[in-house]
């Protein structure tokens, strides 16, 4: 709905940012970025009590979570359903060793970048 606050959208949101900050350094930006953020979350009806990089961890939105900044979750969604089979899928992301060779595997094998 129009207007109606998003809990995945705005986590992902969050989360992104967050990235985006620790990735620059600013670890006290992120700080109080991640504090401000659990403000509004609790002014909208979800008390969380601390948003932090463990949270995120304990929450799950690494790779499996619409609100996740990690591309690896879309991307074997993608996989499994270019796969004829779980032996032909697992065939094909064993040899994968980095995030390049992920999203190139995603490339070739899944209709693209996730």
């Amino acid at each position: 709905d129009e207007g109606r606050f998003d809990f995945s959208r705005e986590m992902r949101e969050t989360r992104l940012q967050v990235d985006s900050l620790l990735a620059e350094g600013e670890i006290e930006e992120a700080e109080a970025y991640m504090e401000e953020r659990r403000l509004v979350f609790v002014e909208n009806r979800y008390h969380l009590r601390k948003i932090n990089q463990a949270y995120f961890a304990f929450a799950g939105t690494y790779a499996e979570q619409p609100q996740s900044s990690d591309p690896v979750g879309e991307g074997m969604r993608r996989l499994r359903s270019a796969s004829p089979n779980l032996r032909t899928l697992v065939s094909r992301v064993s040899s994968v060793a980095t995030p390049e060779g992920f999203a190139a595997l995603v490339d070739r094998y899944g209709g693209g970048q996730p």
